[in-house]
């Protein structure tokens, strides 16, 4: 896939604008083309239909969903390294990118999943995939934490990061519905995430105990 650019770019973003504003069914061609500046069959010539709109925006999410995360290999790592804020806060990754335009279209596409979840098949496959692979990799990193004896073996691992990525998820859900958010914007993502941290502490084996906060 590439970068939108010129009219196709102006279509794109003003498609995701207004659906993440108005919803995908309050939304036509006619609308997207007045605010754009064009007449309706000139979108023609770069997405067939509403659909094919709504499934680029898809694939464009599906492309970037996870460059800002850390690599396995870099939070097997921190594990030894870093306070449980830190630990919680390199799995809570964002969309959060140098690319300010790939920033906000990130955004506005999640909250487009969001809104659709109940609607329609392929925003659930996307948000359940989602989920799912952020579970395994949580997983596989605490893992590695039990292999190294930084972490109790006994700790359920799977509970945890099922009841990790959900708070994220439903942290999203709440944030999406505050009107200008942008991340880490709101307290109660910080309070959340700050719970999560004192969870995992609970998991680190005697003699593990987190390094001292950075001041």
């Amino acid at each position: 896939m590439r970068e939108p650019s010129g009219t196709k770019e102006s279509i794109f973003d003003t498609f995701l604008e207004m659906t993440a504003t108005f919803g995908y069914e309050n939304v036509s061609i006619r609308d997207i083309a007045s605010k754009v500046g064009i007449n309706s069959a000139s979108i023609y010539h770069h997405f067939e239909s509403k659909e094919k709109l709504l499934s680029f925006a898809y694939d464009y999410f599906h492309k970037y969903q996870y460059d800002n995360r850390k690599s396995a290999d870099e939070m097997k790592a921190m594990l030894k390294t870093s306070t449980p804020a830190e630990i919680i806060s390199g799995f809570a990754y964002t969309f959060e990118t140098d690319d300010p335009k790939r920033y906000a279209r990130m955004i506005l596409i999640a909250k487009i999943i969001y809104m659709r979840i109940f609607q329609e098949q392929n925003a659930r496959i996307i948000f359940l995939d989602q989920h799912a692979n952020n579970v395994e990799f949580i997983s596989s990193v605490l893992k590695h934490g039990v292999h190294t004896g930084i972490i109790d073996p006994d700790f359920d691992i799977e509970a945890f990061a099922h009841v990790f990525v959900g708070s994220l998820e439903s942290m999203g859900a709440r944030a999406f519905a505050e009107p200008g958010y942008s991340v880490g914007q709101i307290e109660y993502e910080k309070f959340i995430l700050k719970m999560i941290a004192q969870l995992y502490s609970t998991a680190l084996t005697a003699g593990q105990s987190p390094p001292p906060a950075q001041r």
